[in-house]
């Protein structure tokens, strides 16, 4: 993975896109190997770190802007490193050529080999001998003639719209930066396409830029892929694949349009489900509804028929004690008529 890094060297700089602040640096890059003597203690070990200190104290006044390990075997040990420029890597390289290093515990002087780097980018040559051979492509086709790059891990924040999106690029600073190559006739940033996921990754972003003159953009990329943007080291590529190409755009929007039909019917699908889900809701609170009338109608019912029931005891009540109290009276008149009787019999025994 790429890293970010600080340039203090500006001198072989070359602009880029001055709006965006980027700016194209040659990588420097050499690799310095150590021939490492037979270990005849067992269990004697190399300090890596001695080493590296050891090559960063050769190259003094100069410095290693990054130095790791490559490659390590019980016959040497291989470091690559980056330099802040060209000129200063010609006298590193010489500087350390032929040279030894005392490590301790080590009594003999351990010979030092370095060479420039071969930066694993394409040449010219391999972009002329790759079309010139290529049989599938059309050299009067857009996409399949030399006018379309690749480059890889471009960071998105570089180009984003800080106003709209942060964090993803925005095609028109993409296209903005790269138009100091040559119209831009086409871009791809499949970050940007949902229908490329597989395509996508986090924090970087892949564009596929394809210019209106064939080798425009080719002859001025490929003298510049040995370089990074800002400080951070960009991958730059002539497309193998024809993604450009009429033919593939409209294989992919053919694929995007299928996906998107895919997508509107599992929408529309979601969207029946959603329906189902809300009728059979709303059925199930409508049943929930009719219930609880029917609850409280039984309810009210039982509560009538009991206020009926009541009445009625009532008036059943009522009626007995009515009843009782004509009974009672009769008895009282019956037994006030016996009385007097009684009396008016005794007072005319009297008499008699």
């Amino acid at each position: 993975m790429c890293t970010i890094q600080t340039c203090r060297d500006t001198s072989d700089a070359v602009e880029l896109c001055e709006s965006l602040g980027l700016y194209l640096k040659t990588v420097a890059r050499l690799n310095v190997s150590i021939q490492l003597p037979q270990m005849k203690t067992p269990g004697k070990s190399i300090s890596n770190w001695e080493v590296m200190e050891k090559l960063r104290q050769a190259i003094r006044p100069e410095e290693f802007t990054t130095l790791k390990i490559s490659k390590t075997t019980l016959e040497f040990i291989r470091f690559e490193g980056e330099v802040e420029n060209k000129s200063a890597l010609k006298t590193i390289v010489s500087r350390l050529e032929g040279s030894t290093v005392k490590l301790s515990g080590f009594p003999d002087n351990l010979r030092i080999r370095a060479a420039e780097a071969k930066v694993p980018f394409p040449t010219r040559h391999d972009w002329d001998s790759y079309f010139r051979d290529a049989r599938d492509m059309d050299e009067m086709k857009p996409g399949e003639r030399p006018d379309t790059i690749y480059v890889q891990g471009l960071p998105c924040k570089w180009f984003a719209d800080k106003r709209r999106d942060p964090d993803r690029p925005s095609e028109l600073l993409v296209r903005q930066a790269f138009s100091s190559l040559g119209e831009v006739r086409c871009l791809d940033i499949p970050l940007l396409d949902p229908y490329q996921k597989d395509m996508l990754c986090v924090g970087a972003a892949d564009i596929h830029c394809e210019q209106h003159e064939s080798m425009t953009v080719g002859t001025r990329m490929l003298s510049a892929n040995h370089m990074q943007s800002k400080s951070r080291l960009i991958r730059v590529d002539f497309d193998k694949s024809q993604h450009l190409s009429e033919e593939s755009i409209t294989r992919r929007q053919q694929e995007k349009l299928k996906m998107e039909a895919l997508e509107r019917e599992r929408e529309e699908r979601e969207e029946l489900r959603e329906r189902k889900r809300e009728e059979k809701q709303r059925r199930k609170e409508e049943r929930k509804r009719r219930e609880e009338e029917e609850r409280r109608r039984k309810e009210e019912e039982a509560q009538r028929l009991k206020e009926a029931e009541e009445q009625r005891l009532r008036e059943e009540e009522e009626l007995r004690r009515k009843a009782e109290e004509e009974a009672r009276k009769k008895r009282e008149e019956e037994e006030l008529k016996r009385q007097r009787e009684e009396e008016e019999r005794r007072r005319r025994v009297e008499e008699e």
